[in-house]
């Protein structure tokens, strides 16, 4: 089996250990753990820190580059935290943290989407807390629904038993024969389902529409466009910010709410909103997105062809990460 940095934190001793120091150690525990791993993992080290150059080179000075590198390296170490802590923490120390380390802004857009009865579907990316996202929805009493490709059957047995204990429902990317099907009958139910938009791996690009993307031009990923207009659900765009100090910031948006604001963005998808949104979010907080070691993976594609606007700016939106400090 490969060794990955999920899964080498996965061993056996490292997750006695986690369970032994208590969480306060468990973070320093983790982070030594991240270091020996990259320490060692050189090649994936130096993808990681080569995608930061390509995407700022222009953008930000050669120190400035360095300084959110060495941040990116913390953001993922803090997200292997949060999965850990998600994942083995007791009911009850997951709920307290939740009321009381967690805010939110425009969480609104969520219970207008449940009032319709059709679904809401919360669409985020690899970035910041996500895996406090379940907890605090159903800390709020909402019926969520996540999407979820477990590294190892370990963390899938102490997932679906975290799961159970917030009735948060999980659809087994590994072992669910058609997942968009799975996703339709959740949102028939009325529940809010949780999905990612930049799943690189399993992107299903279109051939005819474009965009750009962290400085790349890519044909557009069909998967999110496909969900959001078959499934007739109210959709919205939200993301769990990681501030310092242990605080966390849930920031959502209806893409009607969007629309509304940015008139530019009127006639375009929802999958083109949602990757402009995440991009603008990356080069403001690039030390919360965990997917930097697969940015190479993202095909560049001709010039030639249907293109969406590819300096489409957009303005802080006013209500969502504007909101963050």
């Amino acid at each position: 089996m490969k060794i990955n940095l999920s899964s080498f934190l996965q061993l056996r001793f490292n997750i006695f250990m986690c369970k032994k120091l208590g969480w306060r150690i468990t973070f320093f525990y983790i982070t030594m753990l991240g270091k020996l791993y990259f320490f060692f993992r050189r090649k994936e080290r130096w993808k990681i820190k080569n995608s930061v150059k390509e995407v700022f080179a222009g953008r930000k000075s050669r120190f400035e580059i360095k300084l959110i590198t060495r941040d990116i390296f913390r953001g993922i170490v803090s997200h292997y935290y949060e999965k850990f802590f998600n994942a083995y923490s007791s009911p009850a120390t997951l709920r307290a943290f939740v009321k009381t380390h967690i805010e939110s802004t425009g969480i609104a857009a969520i219970e207008k989407g449940l009032s319709r009865g059709k679904g809401v579907l919360l669409i985020t990316g690899h970035v910041g807390g996500i895996e406090l996202i379940p907890a605090f929805l159903c800390d709020k009493k909402y019926p969520v629904t996540m999407i979820v490709r477990f590294s190892s059957d370990h963390m899938r047995n102490t997932a679906m038993k975290q799961s159970n204990n917030f009735s948060t429902r999980i659809i087994d990317a590994n072992n669910t024969p058609n997942i968009i099907k799975a996703i339709f009958d959740n949102l028939r139910e009325n529940r809010v389902v949780l999905t990612q938009c930049d799943e690189i791996d399993e992107w299903r690009p279109s051939p005819k529409n474009r965009m750009s993307f962290l400085g790349k031009e890519i044909n557009l990923d069909r998967t999110i466009n496909i969900i959001s207009k078959k499934g007739g659900a109210f959709v919205v765009f939200g993301i769990m910010h990681r501030d310092r100090n242990n605080r966390y910031k849930f920031i959502s948006a209806s893409m009607g709410e969007i629309k509304k604001q940015f008139k530019q963005l009127t006639d375009a998808s929802v999958g083109e909103i949602v990757l402009k949104y995440l991009e603008q979010y990356i080069y403001k907080y690039p030390e919360g997105w965990y997917q930097w070691k697969k940015y190479p993976a993202i095909e560049h594609v001709p010039s030639s062809g249907t293109m969406v606007e590819k300096s489409l700016y957009l303005p802080q939106l006013r209500h969502s990460f504007g909101g963050v400090s």
